[in-house]
């Protein structure tokens, strides 16, 4: 009969040790005690026995008292009776307004660094990058984050990283690049014809021109999907590296990612480039007034019956900004941090997603081979100097610091 006795002291073991997890997480006290008589006189209760009934106190007191019986004799007569009881102090009004008073403490506690960020952050964008209703949405998310709680707070602290790549990218129209360098238009569009154009109907074409006239429902409306991805897929990644691995490994993502975006905007001022959409529509030569176009993707709008792509690239002000693609570099970079996941699923489904979004760039003629190869390398680039920078002792403090405070 001992096989009785180890199966329910396993049940108990189980159920106790629930009991009391939780009880931790609740923030209540928890006490266990094999005398009954130990607990406070009450008026009424609600017991858990063979009934399954449980029991409280007047006074809102919670316990939970288990029995279990080992039987050792042939006859399975009683031979040992103990009872464990689970006791959870009650819940005062004071605790309930514990939160509360966290979230007005660092309101008090931060009310000046509060004010100064918050007049820099609306000043900033009111009178020189110009507000929307992004900016707003943006800010008190971010202040709702800081003030529930200091969970809420650190993952607030550790989204800066991708909301400073906002910041940077929403400031690109403040000095449009062909104000800085000259337009590359027609030597990009013979350089492509030149190492990657395919022999068609009797000409060399671009692989854009190739797509242009032969594009199949099933396409338009996978490379759609695959290009939607471009961003949330990577930053999901991250935040998954954020929750489940270490906040080193999220912010090595997140750094990495600002890294690429730093260095596509300084090749944008440099290499203004028209993508291959833009000499369908105007031609080889420079025109300020061109505007965002689908291109491709306005066959996924139609077969779909979204017009997700129309009114997303009608807002792009600058469309000289093909070369580096960071749609093939956002992608990559999930590549390069995939071994962090341990899972080899998932490593190569980043690089088939990856694969995708590079073919879908070149698909709806929004980036020749060129532009994506320079994303590929724009995103290696910043993973090998991120990996050099982050080995400075000085820096390696500081990332140290920030890992600790998310």
């Amino acid at each position: 009969m001992r096989y009785f006795t180890r199966k329910w002291t396993k049940v108990f073991i189980r159920v106790s040790t629930f009991f009391n997890q939780l009880g931790n997480q609740l923030g209540f006290q928890t006490t266990t005690d094999h005398d009954p008589s130990t607990l406070p006189l009450i008026n009424e209760s609600y017991e858990l026995q063979s009934n399954g009934i449980i029991k409280h106190t007047t006074n809102n007191s919670i316990y939970h008292q288990l029995d279990f019986q080992t039987r050792n004799d042939e006859n399975n007569n009683d031979t040992n009776s103990n009872s464990i009881i689970l006791h959870f102090s009650p819940t005062s009004s004071n605790d309930l307004l514990i939160n509360t008073d966290n979230k007005l403490s660092f309101i008090k506690d931060n009310l000046i660094l509060i004010i100064f960020v918050s007049s820099i952050y609306f000043l900033w964008f009111i009178f020189i990058a110009g507000i929307s209703i992004v900016h707003v949405l943006i800010y008190l998310a971010l202040f709702f984050l800081c003030s529930l709680s200091d969970r809420t707070r650190r993952f607030a602290l550790a989204i800066l990283i991708y909301l400073t790549y906002l910041l940077f990218y929403d400031a690109l129209h403040l000095v449009p690049n062909y104000t800085i360098s000259n337009i590359h238009i027609k030597d990009i569009y013979l350089m492509e014809k030149k190492f990657f154009g395919i022999y068609y109907n009797g000409h060399t074409i671009t692989l854009n021109e190739y797509f242009q006239q032969n594009h199949i429902p099933l396409l338009d409306v996978f490379t759609g999907i695959c290009y939607l991805n471009w961003i949330p897929i990577p930053v999901a990644y991250s935040l998954y590296l954020y929750r489940y691995k270490t906040k080193r490994d999220y912010m090595d993502f997140a750094f990495t990612f600002l890294l690429t975006n730093i260095l596509g905007f300084v090749v944008y001022y440099i290499i203004p480039t028209a993508p291959p959409w833009y000499i369908e529509t105007y031609g080889f030569e420079f025109d300020i007034n061109a505007r965002g176009n689908p291109a491709g993707f306005i066959h996924f709008d139609q077969v779909t019956g979204l017009k997700i792509f129309s009114s997303m690239y009608s807002k792009n002000a600058n469309v000289f900004a093909a070369i580096p693609s960071l749609h093939a570099a956002y992608p990559l970079i999930t590549v390069l941090y995939g071994s962090l996941s341990k899972k080899l699923w998932l490593h190569i489904a980043f690089v088939m997603f990856t694969l995708s979004v590079w073919f879908s760039a070149v698909y709806s003629r929004h980036h020749y081979v060129l532009d994506v190869l320079a994303g590929g390398m724009c995103a290696i680039t910043a993973y090998m100097l991120y990996r050099i920078l982050s080995r400075i002792p000085a820096i390696n403090r500081l990332l140290v610091i920030y890992s600790k405070s998310i």
